[in-house]
């Protein structure tokens, strides 16, 4: 089955937009705010280290669907923005119901292309030392606001667009320095570079990490995939022998991965070895410890390869990464009675917390349940689910009308159950916050401690 996905993967065209995912438009006291379609942005980043500051001046190409004052997000508030080449004043508002900050620009403007420019302090993810400069751009997915946004201008989850960093350290011609990057990475000069990412691309896709040159113990390997090509891999961390151990335990994992899902679907794989428990996925990419690298591995084809279109839909590939952490259990119920994980404001951003429990009991009931009608069952839906959806972001609606395409059944009721929290009115005990193990609540010290 494997061999005639991969051919059925490679014949398929993918449309990169999102736009059909946006939240809606709504009332400010400015006029009315509206999602937008960023089709391309331009990043120039200047790392000072004489300074010990940085500067992103970006250009964004982006379309309106329709007439009203665009929607952007930037956590550090901008020094200066030009709309259409008319510099104009930005204001820092809540979403409706209160659950997220975002970020307008106070000037209407008509359905069609506009580009902006936004001057901006890197705020977040830097650090200056003795041997150069160190800026990670770490997420964080249960948290508010821990995409992109933390540190230069982007869009909500929702919008996929091709990415170029211009990075420049100045004032350090005494040091060397390199970028890790999920993109593709030019290094022009000394402490010059360009990364490309590419357009199905989200707020939580890009792994950039810019580091000294005699930073890290680095391995760059290659692995051979079920496909044939070579996949360039690069480990790297503080110790030798943890790259070690996880080219190990990556070659395990990378090989279980193609044999279920296919193979492995995006050009390279970097894995950096952080220390701290727990990890973060990328798109071809984690920041991980030894013990999480698997669910994290996992999340490049769920999570990365298919993509939570906004903060209703990543229980998803948490449930989903969950349930291969624990073998793949089949049950007759869910643990559980009732839970909201995927019915709250539309403007949310965060992933919630109950996902990973909740979600893995739930898609072991749906196992359950496609083994009853005499089919493979999950796995093997995923695996025509992955080609189907592959580089494109999804809703939790999306997977159900795959799951109803799959099996001929209704699943419905079973998710307006278990997974919309219709059954939480009659619930006698209040549902429990689980923190996973594989995600922990990083604080901002442990944050700054891996760049």
């Amino acid at each position: 089955m494997i061999k005639t996905l991969t051919l059925i993967a490679f014949l398929c065209t993918n449309v990169y937009a999102g736009i059909e995912h946006a939240p809606s438009p709504f009332k400010t006291s400015y006029g009315r705010a509206v999602f937008v379609d960023f089709k391309s942005a331009t990043y120039n980043l200047i790392f000072d280290l004489r300074e010990k500051v940085a500067y992103a001046d970006t250009t964004i190409n982006f379309e309106s669907p329709s007439e009203g004052l665009p929607i952007f997000d930037n956590v550090s508030a901008p020094q200066a923005i030009w709309l259409n080449g008319q510099q104009v004043e930005n204001e820092e508002i809540y979403v409706p119901g209160g659950v997220s900050k975002i970020r307008i620009i106070k000037k209407t403007v008509p359905a069609g292309h506009h580009t902006m420019r936004i001057r901006s302090k890197v705020e977040k993810g830097t650090s200056y030392g003795f041997k150069g400069v160190s800026a990670g751009f770490f997420i964080k997915d249960l948290k508010n606001r821990m995409f992109l946004e933390r540190y230069v201008p982007t869009n909500y989850e929702y919008d996929q667009y091709q990415m170029t960093f211009n990075v420049e350290v100045t004032n350090a011609s005494h040091r060397w320095h390199d970028i890790f990057a999920n993109g593709e990475v030019e290094n022009y000069s000394q402490n010059k570079f360009t990364v490309t990412y590419p357009e199905f691309y989200t707020a939580s896709s890009v792994f950039f990490h810019l580091v000294p040159r005699r930073k890290f113990i680095r391995y760059y390997l290659e692995y051979p995939s079920i496909s044939g090509r070579m996949i360039p891999v690069t480990i790297y961390s503080h110790f030798r022998f943890f790259n070690g151990y996880l080219k190990r335990k990556a070659w395990r994992v990378l090989a279980e991965l193609e044999q279920d899902y296919g193979p492995w679907p995006h050009p390279k794989l970097i894995i950096y070895g952080t220390g701290l428990k727990g990890g973060m996925e990328y798109v071809g990419a984690t920041a991980t410890s030894l013990i999480s690298l698997g669910h994290e591995l996992f999340h490049s084809y769920f999570a990365k390869g298919v993509m939570p279109a906004d903060g209703n839909s990543g229980w998803m590939d948490e449930g989903l990464a969950s349930w291969r952490d624990k073998g793949y259990q089949t049950h007759e119920m869910p643990n559980y009675y009732s839970v909201n994980l995927a019915n709250h404001n539309s403007y949310t951003r965060k992933t919630d917390k109950r996902s990973y429990e909740r979600g893995r009991s739930f898609f072991a009931y749906i196992d359950y349940q496609l083994k009853a009608q005499g089919l493979a069952g999950l796995k093997d839906f995923l695996a025509i689910h992955f080609v189907k959806r592959r580089f494109t972001t999804i809703t939790t609606q999306d997977l159900i009308s795959d799951l109803e395409d799959y099996s001929g059944l209704s699943f419905k009721e079973d998710f307006n159950q278990y997974i919309f929290g219709g059954g939480e009115k009659v619930q006698r005990s209040p549902a429990i916050e689980f923190e996973n193990p594989h995600h922990p609540e990083y604080t901002e010290e442990e944050l700054q401690s891996i760049i």
